[in-house]
């Protein structure tokens, strides 16, 4: 529409500037003296009143202190991104994190009504403290936690995943007898996101972000 209306209404206002110059022209009127030299006043730059736009938060509204309102995506769980500085991750993160003796290359929170469980980690067997993978699990049949924009999370059913991912790769889960499905990320180095469910089970259990070729099964036994 802003292409065909263009053309006319420059052809409008081209019509109303030589009306002007021929009203002027027809009343005799005088003009306006020219400024001596030197005399001309500076004009003013022209002044931008658009103001500059903001950068976009990357989770808009979502509360450190409540995972439940933090976002699933392309390599991260809310803050909790693949590939960055474990450390300095959990650091940003609020006291109630535990990341003890028992299992140092892990920190976890759990919900305090217990419905689900955020988690993530760095390879203990690496001197690299880079995170590679954020978990979100539960024991309920409910949603509950973090979810990705399209409203998956640990509850959704396996329909629910296929209906917003329909290339979805099945993968059989190495212990357990379950399955993921697999949901590659924009950036290979981002990993994939994995939705687990139980053997014959219709509900996802657990999400995953990681670079491992599958989520690791009771990464903290």
């Amino acid at each position: 529409m802003t292409i065909t209306r263009a053309p006319r209404t420059l052809a409008i206002l081209a019509g109303a500037i030589l009306a002007g110059a021929l009203t002027g022209c027809s009343t005799g009127a005088e003009p306006a003296d020219e400024p001596e030299p030197g005399t001309e006043e500076p004009s003013e730059a022209p002044v931008d009143s658009e103001e500059p736009s903001e950068e976009p938060s990357e989770m808009p509204g979502a509360d450190p202190a409540d995972p439940g309102t933090w976002i699933i995506a392309d390599g991260r769980i809310g803050p909790i991104e693949i590939g960055a500085d474990f450390s300095e991750t959990l650091g940003a993160l609020p006291d109630d994190w535990v990341n003890d003796e028992q299992c140092p290359y892990m920190a976890y929170w759990n919900a305090p009504e217990g419905t689900y469980l955020v988690s993530f980690r760095h390879d203990e067997m690496s001197d690299d403290g880079s995170v590679v993978a954020a978990t979100v699990e539960t024991w309920e049949t409910e949603q509950a936690g973090p979810q990705t924009a399209d409203g998956l999370g640990v509850g959704s059913t396996r329909d629910d995943v296929a209906a917003v991912h329909p290339d979805a790769e099945e993968v059989p889960a190495p212990i357990g007898g379950g399955i993921f499905l697999a949901v590659a990320a924009g950036d290979p180095d981002d990993g994939a996101l994995f939705f687990e469910f139980a053997e014959d089970g219709d509900t996802v259990t657990t999400v995953t972000v990681t670079t491992d070729d599958v989520p690791a099964y009771e990464p903290c036994a």
